[in-house]
């Protein structure tokens, strides 16, 4: 008879799993509805034309973003256990959470409209109980996010999928309204008050604006609200999980200032709008189409446009996330710009060359070969272009060929099969050796010269140099590819005087830059 029991328990549990299923089986909207509970994804899809009068074209990136936020949510929505003073009762037991969540991603991808609106209004379905907190950089735009929310929730479709979601009467405002189930959704704005609140979830959608990310003490007010309110508003430190989704727009940003403070305590994620190393986590990058996040929102037309809208600094930080500091880190503007029309001729300048660093590859998101093509007149120092490029060696020494010498190399490994094949087609490659260390102590020690005001640039190719999304030095040593900026600390310390030039025919003595006038005047 005791065994029996058990047995009965589970004929009665199949049985009740057999008439849910012959009833959404029997009723479309019923299982729209199951659908809509299991996936935020099939939710969205579902809701999507209530708030949005623009057809919904789907596309892989909003899948990540509603799994990843679905995935931070499930853990708070916790799962049912029975109640130890009455088993007969369950109750709701929520689980810690793994990890706080960024997501980096460029405007105009929807990220509002599933993170700060559809999201909080998928999780009553779930869990009518939840507690939100919503902020953006601007009240009004916190209040329109809240405001759509709503209108999902009070919508025919919605009361029709989820009845046992309802806005108390007496609690419903534009930013303050809560469920019968005593669920909130209360909103503020960056540097707001939120006294007297908790929240389960913590959302914030654009802390900044692009404006506001100019100013050193809105960025600094941001980061202390960070720092000073978000985590006295919490239910539970352990369980509460606080979602920041923003676009890139300084290195200070609450994003930078946040991965700089707790990085092992956050799950970032970092969707750029051309495919790059910068995509987190990795593996996302498989999905991206000809090298574009979303070939319909930010196509090649879009991102081209973005580009000339933006310059490359914004591009960098908006586009691709990886923002490039206002003033730089090491390197900075230091470098007087001269209008091409008046830049000096070549044969004007002593020690002309250009400095390489070489890499052996055609895959972008390994170093580039990149050179710097300088000389000086008296004590100064002109650069007159920069290039780079990801090219196997035949190819390299082809391009290296082309436009001509003389090449002035790195005295390493890399370097030596390059010096040797060029020279062997009589084309002037010298080796330098290269003083400092590792690429930031070589940095540091080769800017006093432009931080005096002694290197001039071709203003053609300045913001270029500075800005560049992958190679600009002002990203140095923050960004992946570094292959430009050590390549110019190269060039300068040769023309400076601290480089040393080594003729490696096999002959391991070296040279001042002073005693190679002789080598250079055959050039």
């Amino acid at each position: 008879m005791k065994a029996a029991r058990p047995r009965t328990a589970l004929r009665e549990q199949a049985r009740e799993i057999q008439k849910e299923e012959r009833q959404l089986l029997l009723s479309p909207d019923l299982a729209a509805a199951e659908l809509s509970r299991r996936r935020l994804s099939f939710f969205v899809k579902e809701m999507w034309s209530i708030i949005v009068e623009d057809e919904l074209v789907w596309n892989w990136h909003l899948d990540v973003l509603c799994d990843e936020i679905q995935q931070a949510y499930e853990r708070v929505i916790g799962i049912m256990v029975p109640d130890p003073n009455n088993p007969k009762r369950k109750i709701r037991k929520r689980l810690p959470k793994d990890k706080d969540v960024i997501i980096n991603i460029p405007p105009g991808t929807s990220k509002s409209t599933i993170a700060t609106i559809m999201a909080p209004a998928w999780s009553w379905t779930r869990d009518p109980s939840l507690r939100h907190i919503t902020a953006s950089y601007s009240m009004s735009l916190s209040t329109e996010h809240a405001m759509a929310s709503r209108n999902i929730i009070r919508s025919d479709k919605y009361r029709t999928y989820f009845p046992e979601v309802e806005i108390r009467s007496d609690q419903d405002n534009k930013t303050n309204y809560r469920t019968t189930k005593n669920g909130q959704r209360y909103v503020t704005s960056i540097g707001g008050t939120v006294t007297g609140v908790h929240a389960h979830i913590i959302t914030i959608d654009d802390p900044l604006n692009p404006k506001q990310a100019a100013s050193i003490d809105q960025v600094n007010n941001a980061n202390a609200w960070f720092d000073s309110t978000i985590p006295m508003r919490k239910v539970d430190k352990a369980v509460t999980v606080t979602i920041l989704i923003m676009q890139r727009l300084a290195t200070n940003d609450p994003t930078g200032h946040l991965l700089e403070k707790k990085k092992n305590s956050i799950h970032h994620v970092r969707l750029p709008a051309t495919d790059s190393i910068n995509v987190s986590p990795l593996q996302y990058r498989q999905y991206y189409t000809k090298g574009y996040l979303d070939l319909v929102r930010l196509g090649p037309k879009a991102v081209s446009e973005a580009r000339l809208d933006l310059g490359s600094a914004g591009f960098a930080g908006q586009m691709d996330q990886m923002p490039a500091p206002a003033g730089g880190l090491i390197w900075k503007k230091w470098f007087k710009e001269i209008p091409d029309h008046l830049f000096p001729a070549k044969h004007l300048m002593s020690k002309y060359g250009k400095d390489w660093d070489l890499a052996y590859t055609d895959k972008d998101e390994n170093a580039a070969s990149a050179f710097i093509a300088a000389g000086k007149i008296g004590h100064n120092i002109y650069i007159d272009d920069v290039q780079w490029e990801w090219y196997e060696f035949p190819k390299l020494i082809g391009w290296m060929k082309k436009i001509g010498g003389p090449h002035y190399i790195e005295a390493k490994a890399s370097g030596k099969s390059a010096k040797q094949s060029l020279t062997k087609m009589g084309i002037v490659a010298i080796e330098v050796e290269v003083a400092g260390g590792d690429k930031v102590a070589r940095a540091n020690m080769a800017t006093p010269p432009a931080e005096a005001g002694m290197v001039f640039i071709r203003k053609s190719i300045a913001d270029k140099l500075y800005n560049d999304s992958k190679q600009g030095i002002l990203l140095f040593p923050k960004s992946p590819w570094k292959d430009v900026a050590d390549v110019l600390a190269q060039a300068i310390q040769r023309l400076h005087g601290n480089g040393k030039i080594v003729v490696s025919n096999d002959d391991t003595s070296t040279l001042d830059n002073e005693d190679l006038e002789w080598i250079e005047s055959d050039l």
